[in-house]
């Protein structure tokens, strides 16, 4: 039962009149239609400690800059700086836990209110005298306003300052954590697939069919290999520190953000990879994987067939890199 128990809290307003707390909890199992979405628990940047986290990478970069040197392989040296990126990433970069109270409007003021009420509470524990209480009422009361003026001074606030596309943010703010199920989907056959590993093979097959055929023009096919300018540090340090930070990410786990404060370290082996990897025209294959996003179409009458969906895919940042400096170098 311990797995499927989601966004447990405290009730603060439950008074059960003994040394006892009111848990609220959400059980989510098999037979629930709507789920938490996985790609909700992003990284939480706000509360990293950078400096930690660039005194890491300072201390091993040496260390990384030899290594990479030695290794022949142009796949494997992508995959170590990846690998020397991700373990950084693990020590001092921490997941995004979301639950009943993140709250955008949520501050340190009301966290030291809430260690307050919590603190009167044991007080009253250990008295139950009604001085206690009404200290607890009386902090409760205050606590429950500060929570309703800060959360409409960011509303209005928000809302007065918006430009343009911020508007979209809005919609963030409001909208469900949680997706629905996807419904059994039929194949070519008109069979209904009800696992999801059938599911995902049966929209394989209908969204990348391989009876579809590529018409190559060939007035446009070299004789001989594109020779690509050297490229220069300054296109990398372009390319990644004017890259979205906002850019969606999955595959790899690993932001535009992430990717620009390693880069501030450990510049020189981003410089020799990417270099490398342009002047052997080569793409690494680990790049090549993303995390495909399944959309309903709306307003359709029947969600079981296939082509009623559609599909994004979310690819790898420092592939995305990789493909801007491309991009510089075409143009």
């Amino acid at each position: 039962m311990r797995n499927h128990i989601k966004n447990w809290h405290i009730d603060e307003n439950a008074n059960t009149e003994f040394d006892h707390e009111v848990i609220l909890f959400t059980i989510v199992t098999k037979k629930v239609k709507l789920i938490e979405n996985s790609l909700n628990a992003s990284y939480n940047l706000q509360k990293v400690d950078w400096k930690d986290f660039d005194k890491h990478l300072q201390k091993t970069k040496d260390k990384m800059i030899v290594k990479m040197q030695r290794i022949t392989s142009l796949e494997a040296k992508v995959i170590y700086l990846t690998e020397c990126i991700k373990n950084t990433v693990k020590l001092f970069v921490f997941k995004q836990w979301i639950c009943a109270k993140s709250k955008f409007w949520w501050n340190n003021e009301l966290i030291e209110m809430r260690k307050t009420l919590s603190s009167k509470k044991r007080i009253w524990k250990r008295c139950r005298n009604d001085d206690a209480w009404a200290e607890i009422v009386q902090m409760r009361n205050s606590y429950h306003d500060a929570i309703k003026l800060i959360k409409n001074q960011f509303w209005t606030n928000f809302l007065n300052n918006i430009e343009e596309k911020e508007v979209f943010q809005t919609y963030k703010f409001t909208k469900s954590r949680l997706i629905e199920k996807l419904l059994s989907i039929q194949n070519l056959q008109k069979e209904l697939k009800i696992k999801f590993n059938e599911k995902c093979k049966t929209f394989l097959k209908a969204m990348y069919s391989s009876s579809l055929k590529i018409q190559i023009n060939e007035e446009l096919l070299l004789n001989e290999s594109i020779q690509w300018s050297r490229v220069i540090e300054e296109e990398i340090k372009h390319v990644i520190n004017f890259s979205a930070l906002r850019k969606a990410f999955k595959s790899d786990d690993m932001s535009f953000a992430i990717i620009q404060w390693a880069y501030k370290t450990i510049l020189k082996i981003f410089n020799l990879v990417y270099s490398d990897l342009i002047k052997n025209d080569y793409h690494s294959k680990i790049w090549c994987k993303g995390t495909s996003i399944i959309l309903k179409k709306p307003d359709k009458l029947n969600y079981s067939i296939s082509k009623i969906y559609r599909i994004i895919t979310l690819l790898n940042c420092l592939g995305k890199v990789a493909e801007k400096i491309i991009a510089v170098q075409l143009s």
